[in-house]
């Protein structure tokens, strides 16, 4: 499953249920998967080797019935059976065709125990069972997404969202991930509909204004992976090799999906090579479902997307465009990791996810290189460093005690972004060639059954003659990263021999702990040095490092998951070449940097002159850098009598870019100086720069007369700067634009930039657009993030808007309340009310056993009041001297 990707959505799933037990010191390593040992509720002396489904789906009532028959492989004798269902009812339950003694469900638990009247022998046995059970409103289990059509009529179709246990609440199963099955399903729905699911239609019976459609078996996997859509949809498809391959949308937009189409067909050719192991179904279907939830989930060959993220309209931006292939690689890379290979329980769903993430990236860089996608990795990473400083963090394998508790939820940063960079880190450290060879092995070793974290160390292991597990595990198992820290000593040639040792980084606090890393350093000496690797492994290493006149880089090319802390000397040197060095070893200076100014430990003054030096170089990933930390500091200055000196002195280190750029794309220029363009644009928009905004305004003119004037990658940009020193007459003009969408990549794009309006009576406005019947159902997920987005502008309206209805807000997807109102607020609301406010209004509203979340996220809403009030005092200082 792919994590919202502006970074980018949130999306409920198997991430999201991982267990918080607080765990001081890694965890003990893990043994290969073994069955019998894997952790789950389910007892196994009973296990399910086939299963057949037929259901009948009532869309209208929002209610299903169905026939089950299992065929079960009971492996000793046993007078019951226990598996998975939520919210059922039962009739005609059987074992070998006799009635059972009892079937008796707890709901808590979710675990159905059918007791037989006599012990059946060893062997195999068939159970079959007719139900009832309901279609649900939200992205779990079976549900029906209603949506409105380009002509503006409703209509609704039904999908499937099932990891990480919802499988449970559309057919009676075993619901953990160590039960790989074969499946044959089969579903009657209206003649007019088709239906879909991770295999091919076998058979299509109509019978009347009915139709049943039947799929072939499918391989053995988890249910979680199982998939049904039916609706009235098309598709368009292609072959890849052998395969079948179909991206399938509401009629009317499947030829949205031939972009896609184009990236899967490649995508799935270069995999093939890769994992050396080609894609074993016979067909792949990306399923385009109009709302629903955000992201992608991977089911084995029926991957369903949020339809904005795998249809590339005449309206779509390269952004768009970028996002539709990075989720397209991360869903099929799933095909292997995490379908082919599936993890044995939910605390190795990094296994899942980040790799996908790792390949994916490898992927996109491959075939779009002019995105620069490793260096953009960076910020992704960076999030990810941002959680992991905190000392409450979760390692990325942790226990999973209770996979169906709301307060087991992991981050999503830690579980894809820093697994994503370990796995970059430690194929840089022993080479792509090995680490492939690796992967290969742990596929065709694996392959159809399960892992855990030790089977795969084990075959990169064996693949480059090093104890890979030893050196993995203490990024894998323990919470935190290192920040090395560099003191140089110089000889009377000016040769200089470095000292390194290493502590846990963190913004706030210490752990008393004292974990220690083995860090794979990537040494790089002078601006044109080539990387050398270096593994530190303890305190007090020394190594020889050039001269003292050269530049130093400890994280060449920004791969490691660590930070870096320069003694004064070699700080000042790297300051002076700083616009010398390769751009991801400056990438790498700025965040670390930054960090340490963040939790008090080097002046703002010290990042600042990195930044400073920076000129009118045109490096969109170190731009960006700056840009969010000038950006940070503008925020924290509002409405203070610093705040015009410090926007003044932002934008002097900008207006350089801004003139060599200027408004107009040239044919030669990449996608990220283009992205650069429009970054720097907006901030200098915002900051209110009177050309800037002028200029914005001329074009929205022209805008408003012809709307091919301004190219869908420019709008919303300009758009935005229009919006935020809008007046009644110009929120209108927007107001009408966005009402006016021709579809609704449009709409999505039009509507979020309401909410960046100033001014208050507007913003009052924007928000009852938001919860208005303005915004099509299949987008009410939506709602949210735009009732988030008034904080930029207006944040005691915000939070007002957020209270008053949180009901509306989180009703789209109710698996996501809990991380919203523990974790996403807090961070979003800080800086907006009161501390106590805030806390104590999410506490009364919480779900059960989240307290202790929030109280961590609380006390980092605490730091962050603390580090404002230094940066500012700090920012105050840098901004009158630069006056002076």
């Amino acid at each position: 499953m792919h994590p919202n990707l502006i970074c980018r959505t949130i999306v409920a799933s198997a991430a999201a249920l991982l267990c918080q037990a607080a765990a001081a010191a890694p965890a003990p390593q893990q043994l290969p998967f073994s069955f019998d040992a894997a952790p789950g509720h389910l007892p196994k002396n009973v296990v399910p080797i086939d299963y057949t489904v037929a259901i009948v789906p009532d869309a209208s009532k929002r209610s299903l019935r169905g026939k089950e028959s299992v065929k079960l492989l009971f492996r000793v004798a046993s007078s019951s059976i226990q598996f998975n269902a939520i919210g059922m009812q039962f009739q005609q339950v059987r074992l070998d065709g006799k009635p059972v003694k009892s079937t008796v469900i707890d709901p808590k638990r979710q675990i159905v125990t059918v007791t037989l009247l006599k012990p059946a022998a060893a062997g195999e046995h068939t159970l079959t069972l007719d139900y009832s059970a309901k279609i649900e409103t939200g992205p779990r289990g079976l549900f029906a997404q209603p949506f409105k059509k380009p002509d503006g009529s409703q209509d609704l179709l039904l999908s499937t969202q099932f990891e990480a246990t919802d499988a449970r609440r559309m057919f009676p199963c075993w619901d953990e991930p160590a039960f790989r099955s074969t499946f044959q399903l089969s579903t009657t729905t209206p003649a007019k509909w088709v239906s879909i699911s991770n295999m091919p239609v076998v058979q299509r019976t109509v019978h009347g204004s009915s139709a049943t459609t039947t799929f072939q078996r499918s391989p053995k996997m988890p249910s979680y992976l199982v998939e049904l859509t039916s609706g009235d949809m098309a598709s368009i498809g292609t072959k890849s090799g052998a395969t079948d391959i179909n991206v399938w949308a509401v009629r009317g937009q499947q030829q949205y999906g031939a972009v896609a189409l184009n990236n899967a067909r490649q995508i799935l050719l270069d995999y093939n090579d890769y994992f050396d192991h080609p894609y074993p179904l016979p067909k792949l279907d990306l399923i385009a479902v109009p709302g629903g939830f955000q992201g992608a989930m991977e089911n084995w060959g029926a991957i369903t997307y949020n339809d904005q993220t795998l249809l590339v309209t005449p309206s779509s931006t390269i952004d768009n465009r970028q996002t539709v292939f990075s989720i397209e690689a991360h869903e099929m890379a799933h095909q292997w990791f995490g379908d082919l290979v599936t993890m044995g329980w939910w605390d190795d769903i990094w296994l899942n996810e980040s790799f996908a993430s790792w390949f994916a990236a490898k992927e996109t860089d491959l075939r779009n290189p002019g995105w620069h996608v490793r260096e953009q990795e960076d910020a992704s990473k960076e999030a990810a460093m941002g959680v992991d400083a905190r000392v409450d963090s979760k390692a990325v394998h942790n226990p999973v005690i209770d996979e169906l508790a709301p307060e087991n939820g992991a981050d999503n940063l830690i579980i894809y972004n820093k697994g994503q960079a370990v796995l970059r880190m430690l194929e840089a450290y022993i080479g792509p060639d090995t680490f492939r060879s690796g992967i290969r092995a742990y596929m065709k070793d694996r392959a159809y059954s399960n892992a855990t974290s030790a089977d795969l160390w084990n075959a990169l292991g064996k693949a480059s003659g090093s104890d890979i597990g030893a050196l993995a595990h203490g990024w894998i198992n323990q919470p935190g990263f290192p920040i090395v820290s560099v003191n140089a000593s110089c000889d009377a040639a000016g040769a200089r021999t470095i000292k390194l040792s290493q502590q846990r980084f963190l913004m706030q606090g210490s752990d008393p702990v004292q974990p220690h890393w083995s860090i794979p350093l990537r040494l790089r000496i002078g601006a044109g040095g080539q990387p050398q690797s270096l593994l530190l492994t303890e305190d007090g290493q020394t190594v020889a490092a050039g001269r003292c006149d050269e530049a130093l880089s400890l994280n060449a090319g920004a791969d490691g998951f660590y930070r870096t802390a320069y003694d004064a000397t070699t700080l000042a040197t790297n300051t002076r070449q700083f616009h010398s060095l390769p751009a991801g070893d400056r990438i790498a200076l700025l965040d670390d940097q930054w960090a340490q100014v963040e939790n008090g430990t080097q002046p703002l003054a010290s990042y600042l002159a990195l930044a400073g030096a920076m000129g009118d170089e045109l490096n969109e990933r170190v731009w960006n850098q700056v840009i969010d930390v000038l950006s940070t500091i503008e925020r924290i200055e509002r409405n203070t009598s610093g705040h015009a000196a410090f926007v003044a002195y932002a934008g002097g280190l900008l207006k350089p870019v801004a003139t060599r750029l200027g408004w107009q794309a040239t044919s030669d220029e990449t996608a990220g100086v283009q992205r650069l363009r429009r970054t720097v644009l907006s901030r200098l928009g915002a900051w209110g720069d009177q050309a800037v905004v002028a200029e914005a305004r001329k074009r929205f003119a022209s805008f408003i007369a012809d709307r091919n004037s301004i190219a869908p990658d420019d709008q919303a940009m300009l758009l935005t700067i229009v919006a935020q020193n809008a007046d009644a007459a110009t929120f209108e003009q927007l107001h009408a634009i966005a009402k006016a969408a021709a579809n609704e990549t449009e709409m999505r794009r039009y509507y979020a930039l309401l909410m960046r309006v100033r001014d208050p009576q507007l913003a009052a406005r924007a928000a009852a657009i938001a919860l208005s019947p303005e915004i099509p159902p299949q987008a009410d997920v939506l709602r949210l993030g735009m009732v988030f987005g008034l904080n930029e502008e207006n944040p005691q309206l915000s939070w007002k808007t957020f209270t008053e209805n949180i009901e509306v807000l989180t009703a789209p997807n109710p698996g996501d309340r809990p991380d919203v109102l523990a974790k996403r607020a807090p961070a979003i609301y800080w800086n907006s009310v009161p501390l106590e406010q805030l806390s104590s209004w999410l506490r009364a509203h919480l779900d059960e056993g989240m307290a202790q979340r929030l109280l961590n996220n609380m006390q980092y809403a605490h730091f962050k009041l603390d580090e404002k009030n230094r940066l500012l005092q700090a920012a105050n200082g840098i901004a009158s001297s630069s006056k002076q």
